[in-house]
């Protein structure tokens, strides 16, 4: 590339000819507005964050009533056996999974016959003095089944829920929330988190991934993507960088199946500071952007050598730039909305008007 500093400290006087086709080879050859982009991709990452946080154990309350008496868990009505899920959606759930195997390990507490109580709950497993305590089965009037270790009354150690609507949670749990390794799959759309848990929130490291092939897997902080992650669509199109909030925010990589890569900043799902793009073809830009536009100072290549050096707004060349066409020729120019101005341009297009 030539010496801009030595060659273009005056601007160059052209032909109203060259001029034109000038213009018209610059505009035809820019071609990197982010809108050409398919900026529709751009996540929408919060519309896919799927937040689990209604799958809360016990959100109904199931209530036992607290007796000093170890006789407790016959206050309520005793059951021959524990009754069928009756809920066909439980049921259905229920046939696609393998049974629960009563973990190693488990404290153990005082196997009882099941109990139906006045708000309808059934319970059938073990206790301890006047609580739920070891391993059992707690069934909900609405049909939402929940299987697995107890203590002290609540939900702990490891088990699994299948809500009344299909969704389900498996894995580890402490004071009747999801805590430590745990799965929560949903029934309508298929959609799943496999990953650590604390207070039903996800939290730490973790994956989703959805029914079309999209997949997150990276950290979560309060039950949204926060950190580093790499989020894939299914259309083959993928993400590796910093999130928060769920969104694609700080330092990252986005690249396109068709070729087309972006590293740079990014603000609330959009390009938005210092990065680079480069196209398949050899085209290629470095400099700012904003709101997933080129902003600032910024240089765009072609594949063939020639560039453009100079300020960019709103995706169009705008102030002052330095234009090489070819090995011998470069224009130093004003530029407003992408179209190219200087007064000898401005001078020779008005004497032959």
């Amino acid at each position: 590339m030539g010496n801009a500093s030595a060659c273009c400290s005056q601007p160059t006087a052209l032909a109203k000819n060259q001029l034109i086709a000038l213009e018209k080879q610059s505009i035809n050859n820019e071609d990197c507005d982010v809108r050409e982009y398919e900026a529709d991709d751009f996540v929408k990452i919060g519309l896919k964050a799927n937040n689990v946080k209604e799958h809360t154990l016990f959100n109904q309350p199931s209530i036992i009533r607290r007796q000093a008496s170890v006789e407790a868990p016959k206050l309520g009505q005793r059951l021959e056996f524990f009754p069928e899920v009756s809920n066909q959606i439980v049921r259905t759930v229920q046939s696609q999974l393998p049974l629960l195997e009563i973990p190693e390990g488990i404290e153990r507490g005082e196997q009882n016959p099941p109990i139906k109580f006045d708000n309808d709950f059934i319970y059938f497993g073990e206790w301890k003095d006047t609580q739920k305590h070891g391993y059992g089965k707690l069934l909900w009037p609405d049909g939402s089944y929940y299987e697995g270790g107890f203590i002290n009354n609540e939900a702990s150690g490891y088990g699994r829920l299948i809500h009344s609507f299909g969704d389900y949670y498996e894995g580890q749990w402490k004071n009747d929330q999801a805590n430590g390794i745990g799965k929560y799959h949903r029934y309508k759309n298929q959609a799943c988190y496999e990953g650590n848990w604390v207070n039903d929130k996800q939290q730490g490291h973790g994956k989703e991934t959805w029914q079309d092939g999209s997949s997150y897997e990276g950290e979560y902080q309060n039950g949204k993507k926060e950190g580093r992650g790499m989020f894939k669509w299914g259309n083959g199109n993928m993400y590796i960088g910093e999130f928060k909030s769920n969104k694609m925010d700080g330092h990252g990589v986005y690249y396109w199946k068709s070729g087309k890569v972006y590293d740079g900043q990014w603000k609330e799902n959009r390009m938005d500071g210092e990065g680079s793009f480069n196209w398949p073809d050899g085209r290629k830009y470095k400099g700012g952007y904003k709101n997933d536009l080129k902003e600032g100072y910024g240089i765009f290549e072609w594949s063939d050598g020639r560039y453009y050096k100079g300020e960019w707004k709103q995706g169009k060349q705008h102030g002052k730039g330095l234009l090489k066409m070819d090995q011998a020729k470069e224009v130093q120019s004003e530029w407003v909305n992408g179209k190219m101005i200087t007064e000898r341009q401005i001078d020779i297009q008005g004497t032959t008007s």
